[in-house]
């Protein structure tokens, strides 16, 4: 794979998704690694089941105890339930409109969950969290590849009708790699002076970021690039019109 790859190359790009993609102007692998996020949500702490609390924004890591759709009888809408165990307490879960999930997640498997707590009568839960199995995460030259949507800065991003986040998460983690061939047009004595870090590792980083530090450096590395080129077209306008 390559910055020119197209995109009905990666996993899972058929040609309903293929159209849509191309609404957003992406067709290659580097168009897709240049749609950037447009802002985060940070699942990066996990908490022990015991140590929820209402209105937290976290991850839990536990095992599926029991999993089940049903049809709501006041709604009709279709709700799964699941209760989740760790070593501390079990946590109560609920997705609305998602019945798929209870083929997808099954009982004795080890779930990351990231969302926010609410607490009733019952104790607390989660609803409608993201979830990830931990036997999804995907290993690369032997190394174990981080979750891409919980447990972590979660990228948002800007989508069109019929693409979900996670969607264009997994195709994103199929090229991110590809960030180290992309060519930093800033030489290292500019990077030094300004204290950047490189355009591969921003783009990297704007995607996926391990920290808040590092996303920080990426967006401040990028937004260096837009003033500089915007900074270069002006005067290159202005010499134009000499």
């Amino acid at each position: 794979m390559n910055l020119n790859t197209k995109i009905t190359e990666l996993s899972r790009v058929g040609k309903v998704l293929e159209r849509k993609l191309k609404h957003l102007g992406i067709e290659t692998a580097e168009d897709l690694l240049f749609y950037f996020p447009f802002r985060y949500e940070d699942f990066s702490q996990v908490t022990n089941i015991k140590d929820l609390k209402d209105g937290m924004q976290t991850t839990v890591v536990g095992k599926i105890e029991l999993i089940a759709s049903k049809r709501s009888p006041r709604k009709r809408k279709m709700i799964t339930e699941a209760v989740m165990v760790d070593d501390t307490d079990r946590l109560r879960v609920i997705w609305f409109g998602q019945p798929f999930i209870s083929k997808v997640l099954k009982v004795g498997d080890t779930v990351y969950l990231s969302g926010k707590v609410s607490e009733d009568m019952f104790g607390v839960q989660m609803k409608s969290p993201s979830y990830e199995r931990y036997n999804e995460q995907r290993t690369m030259n032997n190394e174990q590849i981080k979750t891409a949507h919980t447990a972590r800065i979660v990228p948002m991003y800007s989508l069109t009708s019929g693409i979900t986040q996670k969607q264009l998460r997994f195709l994103m983690s199929q090229v991110v790699d590809l960030s180290q061939d992309v060519d930093d047009w800033l030489p290292e004595d500019i990077l030094d002076t300004a204290d950047l870090i490189t355009l591969p590792f921003a783009i990297k980083a704007i995607h996926f970021p391990e920290t808040k530090e590092e996303l920080k450096q990426a967006e401040r590395r990028l937004k260096f690039d837009e003033l500089f080129l915007l900074q270069l077209r002006a005067e290159m306008i202005r010499q134009s019109i000499k």
